[in-house]
């Protein structure tokens, strides 16, 4: 859980070169007319969702699955009044996604999306590859939001899939948006080493010591939604096991350190780049822990090393 920088492009700098060149018949209702006859109120409905946002009031956002064209719009009997979520929906996978190799300034757009990330990881989980959007707010239930870039989340497939169109309009079950949540300076993540546990074991939660009860309720919901405790868990141990030759032989090289500038050097070196990442709090376990230093640590030899 990370905080990203504002898109690049918002719906009006971009909404009217998105459309340019694009059908306009009857086949498909003359989706283009429709669309440029409601850009104002997109870009209005934009600016109401930064602000709420801002002051993290995202939660009072009504559902919407049909845009009216503005009664001041003159349109042709045969041209529909609204504009579903089916039709938005298309106008997201067409006109914004795209194909990969498309030069319009949809795919631009979502390309740009895409790579505002921290070295491509997903800000959901702070850990996978980065392949995909997600709308923050479902394009099912908000249609308004459907090619918003503030909406539009760069993420992880498995993020992706685990959210799905899971959302709650309640204060204490908003996801932490990429764009507005900034966490990164409250010690919100913990682990521990689990006692008398072989092979060296990891088990991840949030911390109990958030003061602010609706941050908290946020990142604990986040936090079972995308089950970051195992994935944080299985990759810590998977990371440690790595680890296992070179504190043997910390260890060994001077037994009375405890190897604790080896893991301490670690605890920092990651520390210094994320404060709350799965290996920070891998290794700040590992030095805090008297039945890792005492009694574990010296056994790591002939328990990993047998061969």
């Amino acid at each position: 859980m990370y905080l990203l920088k504002l898109p690049e492009y918002s719906i009006e700098n971009y909404f009217d070169e998105m459309l340019n060149g694009r059908h306009d018949n009857e086949k498909n209702k003359f989706i283009k007319t429709r669309l440029e006859s409601i850009k104002t109120k997109l870009i209005v409905e934009e600016k109401s969702y930064q602000s709420l946002a801002e002051k993290k009031e995202l939660y009072t956002i009504r559902e919407q699955v049909n845009i009216s064209i503005p009664k001041t719009v003159e349109l042709k009997e045969s041209i529909p009044e609204t504009i579903n979520v089916t039709e938005m929906e298309k106008v997201y996978t067409n006109f914004l996604v795209d194909k990969p190799d498309s030069k319009k300034i949809g795919r631009k757009v979502y390309d740009s999306i895409l790579s505002n990330t921290y070295y491509n990881l997903c800000p959901y989980c702070s850990h996978r590859e980065v392949k995909t959007v997600d709308h923050y707010l479902p394009k099912s239930k908000f249609i308004s939001f459907a090619v918003t870039p503030i909406n539009l989340v760069p993420c992880c497939s498995d993020c992706n899939k685990d959210k799905l169109d899971d959302y709650n309009l309640i204060e204490e079950k908003m996801l932490i948006h990429p764009y507005f949540d900034d966490i990164s300076l409250i010690d919100w993540l913990k682990c521990r080493v689990k006692v008398n546990t072989w092979p060296i074991t990891f088990s991840f939660h949030v911390s109990n010591n958030i003061t602010d009860t609706v941050l908290k309720s946020r990142i604990n919901y986040q936090f079972q939604l995308l089950n970051l405790g195992k994935l944080y868990a299985d990759n810590a141990t998977r990371e440690f096991n790595k680890r296992v030759k070179s504190l043997v032989t910390e260890y060994n090289s001077n037994p009375t350190r405890k190897a604790f500038d080896f893991l301490n050097d670690n605890y920092e070196s990651y520390g210094s780049e994320d404060a709350n990442s799965w290996q920070t709090k891998m290794f700040e376990a590992l030095k805090s822990s008297e039945w890792f230093i005492e009694e574990a640590l010296p056994k790591l030899q002939s328990f990993y090393l047998k061969n």
